[in-house]
């Protein structure tokens, strides 16, 4: 039985069209908004934003907060819904909603989570083979979830990645010659002909569900702070230790200035008190 459409479903679709073709938004934009509206259909039990009031949209944040969402991306899912709404009342859709109403949670200082090449080792000893990939292709090139949740085979050229990053950027990266071989046997054993991660129904994993299985091996390990983005900045640290300067850190992990990828040095974390004592004798 074929399954009815909601309004709300036809006034996504209008907005998404408009961010894909208008305002030509990078796909790794796109995939989150879309995973926002997703689930602010189902947490705030919205049918038709012409009939959205304030107290549905508190449902919703009351819903994402019980089920353990940091207010940071609460916050993040808050600004594409906006952005979604202004967009309808521009376009003369009568909304009950009041928008300056709508307030951003308080968030709690960002989390700086990152990982030792031997941890990392440690949490792939508890992954099966796609958890394996996932985990090691970001830790070797230094990839955010969404850019590893939309690689193509089209982005492949040898053990080089290139694709669109954050703002629309065009990068490359380097996987090393152990994660390549096993990624060539990984798209050969599954008959993958476009898009690497698919399920057994041929559709593509979404990010939750990649984040689901990259996070059993980590806490298998012990690791139970792990979110994807410790990946990156454990890429960073890992660089760092091992020479990088920070011109060529900001290179690999394709920031536009140095003050964003200072976010990503950690490699002193935790040693000041040594770095006092051998540089002026406290």
């Amino acid at each position: 039985m074929r399954k009815t459409k909601k309004p709300i479903d036809t006034q996504i679709d209008e907005y998404m069209d408009y961010c894909t073709y208008t305002r030509r938004m990078s796909a790794m934009t796109i995939v989150s908004k879309q995973h926002t509206y997703a689930h602010f259909v189902i947490g705030s039990k919205c049918h038709d934003i012409q009939n959205l009031d304030n107290a549905a949209f508190n449902r919703w944040i009351k819903y994402q907060t019980k089920k353990g969402v940091s207010a940071r991306t609460i916050n993040t899912r808050i600004a594409h819904i906006m952005s979604m709404l202004r967009y309808h009342r521009e376009m003369g859709l009568n909304m009950p909603i009041k928008l300056p109403l709508i307030k951003k949670l308080k968030e709690e200082p960002a989390r700086r989570v990152f990982y030792s090449a031997t941890q990392i080792e440690k949490a792939l000893e508890y992954a099966d083979e796609l958890a394996w990939l996932l985990i090691k292709i970001c830790f070797d090139a230094g990839l955010r979830i969404s850019e590893l949740r939309n690689m193509r085979l089209d982005n492949l050229s040898g053990r080089r990645i290139k694709f669109v990053g954050k703002g629309r950027k065009s990068r490359e990266a380097y996987m090393n010659r152990e994660t390549y071989e096993r990624l060539q046997k990984w798209i050969s054993e599954n008959d993958i002909t476009d898009s690497l991660w698919v399920n057994h129904r041929g559709h593509k994993y979404s990010v939750d569900e990649l984040r689901i299985r990259m996070r059993k091996p980590f806490y298998k390990a012990g690791l139970t702070d792990f979110y994807p983005h410790a990946l990156r900045h454990s890429f960073g640290t890992d660089i760092q230790k091992k020479g990088a300067s920070l011109l060529e850190m900001q290179q690999m992990l394709g920031h536009s200035n140095a003050e964003t990828t200072q976010r990503y040095i950690h490699g002193l974390d935790g040693q000041l008190e040594n770095l006092f004592a051998k540089y002026k004798d406290a």
